[in-house]
């Protein structure tokens, strides 16, 4: 049961971060996620994830592609 719901929210986090950078145009975007959500991401994505405070995150795919990550 747990791991349907770890699945689940995974799925549904891959699906917020896809509408968020849509097209492509886009490649920061501040987000409020939390702790695992934010470790999700930086665990998963090619992306610079940044602590702002208050649960918000910048995340950046720009940098994280010029440094060079495949």
């Amino acid at each position: 049961m747990i791991q349907r719901e770890i699945l689940q929210e995974s799925e549904s986090l891959d699906r917020l971060i896809s509408q968020c950078f849509a097209g492509g145009e886009l490649l920061r975007r501040e987000l409020r996620l939390t702790e695992a959500q934010a470790a999700y991401v930086a665990g998963h994505y090619c992306a610079q994830v940044i602590p702002m405070g208050e649960h918000w995150y910048e995340i950046t795919f720009q940098e994280a592609f010029y440094n060079g990550c495949n």
